[in-house]
């Protein structure tokens, strides 16, 4: 995976995606550079830096990631797919428009405007159609029943929780610079959690937003989460270092002690402390 991966941010299908002042950049790496970078992204938790500029691989290589999984488990190359959540990433667009040859499509819910707003700016040399609603993931579906092939939790849980905690103290999500203040829904994340009080409102919100996937995906359809978090923030003193270490293992408790109709699907190569596949299993 580790030299697919360089191959692919640095002359591959994924590079020729990124807009032209990030191939510049990545060009301009040292290849070892580049191989150091492609496997930090692979670590778990991820050792680097956390700036902005560390993390110029990070992205392209979460693609490749993404692109990987999709082959992994041969999904249809017209491949239809939601991401509730993409904020202003972009892996997931990359691995569809790459693997579906240009002929899939995408569609995300993403709530906040200004991240919105920078994914557009990222994706401009994709072709395959791609649908924003402004709409928070955990609200009644927008989708139409059986309309895609895959939902793509990607990094996901943590933005859906913190959503759901920060609405009802004040935090307007939709509207707000989202990086200047996360650290501020991460504590309310973390008084929640410390608290035992997950359960009021951010259990909640997942369920609803994983309900709604479900709906949304074909029968035999899958719906795929991934985590990470920084090693860096080990040591941080407002940061739940515990919970975003597990917020799979946790998301997968509350999902298959709900009675929502998947069953989860080992993936090969992919720890599941941060990875998780789980499979529609809808009644005709």
């Amino acid at each position: 995976m580790l030299d697919r991966m360089v191959e692919e941010v640095t002359r591959g299908s994924i590079h020729a995606l990124l807009p032209d002042a990030v191939q510049e950049q990545i060009r301009a790496l040292p290849l070892e550079a580049v191989r150091v970078g492609a496997s930090n992204v692979m670590t778990r938790p991820q050792p680097g830096d956390v700036s902005q500029a560390g993390r110029l691989l990070l992205n392209p290589c979460l693609a490749v990631q993404w692109l990987a999984t999709f082959e992994m488990l041969d999904l249809p190359r017209a491949l239809r797919v939601y991401e509730p959540c993409a904020g202003a990433s972009e892996p997931v667009l990359l691995a569809t428009q790459v693997y579906s040859r240009g002929a899939g499509s995408y569609t995300t819910l993403n709530l906040n405007r200004p991240l919105a707003a920078q994914l557009k700016a990222k994706i401009a040399k994709l072709t395959i159609p791609v649908t924003v609603i402004e709409e928070d993931a955990s609200s009644a579906a927008v989708l139409p029943p059986n309309s895609v092939d895959v939902a793509c939790f990607h990094h996901a849980v943590n933005d859906i929780l913190q959503t759901a905690v920060s609405e009802p103290r004040g935090m307007d999500t939709r509207t707000v610079d989202w990086r200047p203040n996360e650290q501020q829904m991460i504590e309310w994340l973390a008084e929640d959690t410390a608290a035992n009080r997950l359960g009021e409102r951010a259990k909640p919100a997942l369920l609803q937003a994983v309900s709604n996937a479900v709906d949304a995906v074909k029968s035999g359809g899958y719906l795929l989460f991934d985590h990470w978090t920084w090693e860096a923030h080990r040591e941080t003193h407002w940061f739940p270092w515990e919970l975003f270490c597990n917020l799979i293992p946790l998301a997968r408790e509350w999902i298959l002690a709900s009675g929502l109709p998947v069953t989860e699907v080992p993936l090969p190569g992919r720890d599941p402390q941060w990875w998780m596949c789980l499979r529609a299993e809808k009644q005709p």
